[in-house]
């Protein structure tokens, strides 16, 4: 999977995380693997120096460990895990609604509405990618109104974390159904004008798990 690169030093180390982040997301690097990287260097016809940087990068948002003498592991999200991210996306995605609200405009309801029945009609187990870009797509009419980077690069990165969670199969057509009532419900807020119920419903409602 060698790369094609070029040559400035940062773009170079920018291009090496955003194709590893690729290889995550599309499953080449699984979650519970190990990889070194001398092994990658070598794949990806690179040197080492922009390659830690990446992986460096890629172990403060969560995705690899360094683990002396083993290697690099690509992290395995557990239940627990999956639910600190959804509190911590809660938490977020209200803050930031609260802040654009006023911004709301019928266009942008209109929007997320199309983009629930496009989630709706995708297949989950063989769409799993384009559902969840649907999901970020449809929360995203909103928090784009935002100004506050570092809050979005945050939802972003948590957002794209639960990628590693390729739960499929029953549990992820029960995600496709609820997800689509509760969009329903959270527009449904936006248009009888209660910012505070909205925030409440996202943090309390939508973004906690039901494992049963």
């Amino acid at each position: 999977m060698k790369m094609s690169i070029q040559s400035n030093f940062h773009l170079l180390r920018t291009q090496v995380y955003e194709h590893l982040r690729e290889e995550l997301k599309k499953q080449n690097l699984k979650p519970g693997m190990f990889v070194t990287i001398n092994q990658l260097s070598q794949q990806l016809g690179i040197n080492r120096t922009p390659l830690r940087d990446a992986l460096l990068q890629l172990q403060v948002e969560g995705f690899v460990t360094f683990l002396p003498q083993r290697g690099i592991q690509i992290n395995e999200l557990s239940e627990n895990d999956l639910e600190d991210i959804y509190e911590v996306l809660g938490a977020l995605d209200s803050r930031a609604l609260l802040s654009v609200f006023k911004k709301i405009t019928k266009d942008h309801i209109a929007q997320m509405k199309q983009i629930n029945e496009d989630m709706y009609k995708t297949n989950t187990i063989d769409e799993y990618n384009r559902y969840f870009e649907l999901n970020t797509d449809f929360h995203n009419v909103y928090l784009e109104l935002s100004h506050n980077k570092l809050l979005l690069d945050q939802l972003s990165i948590l957002r794209q974390r639960l990628f590693d969670f390729g739960a499929k199969g029953d549990w992820m057509e029960k995600v496709r159904e609820l997800n689509y009532q509760e969009h329903f419900r959270l527009i449904d807020l936006i248009e009888q004008g209660n910012a505070k119920a909205v925030a409440d419903f996202i943090r309390d409602t939508h973004c906690c798990i039901n494992w049963k």
